[in-house]
């Protein structure tokens, strides 16, 4: 985990790079047509598509509780919360740089 895998807040500004969710799921890519094939899509849904990419890292467009990504369980589209710390230090003592984003 680098210095950048955690957030403050909500983590909206949330920019690192964690792409597994707290159960251990791997995110798809934002771009992912599995996401727009299951009747989503992010770049139309989130009015704040600031960090949204052709990338699987956890962001939180919807200023939800913190930062989450959709994955697919079976031929299922889900969504989940990720694992990254929420603090001004990450869990090995370094300061965060996302809350200076």
């Amino acid at each position: 985990m680098s210095p950048n895998d955690c957030y403050v807040d909500d983590g909206e500004s949330y920019r690192g790079n964690v792409s597994e969710t707290d159960d251990r799921h791997e995110c798809l890519y934002w771009n992912s047509h599995f996401i727009l094939e299951n009747g989503a899509d992010p770049f139309n849904s989130f009015e704040d598509k600031d960090g949204l990419g052709p990338h699987n890292f956890c962001r939180n467009p919807d200023g939800d509780e913190m930062p989450w990504c959709f994955f697919r369980q079976g031929r299922r589209l889900s969504w989940d919360y990720c694992d990254s710390p929420a603090a001004v230090y990450n869990d090995i003592g370094e300061p965060c740089l996302s809350h200076l984003l």
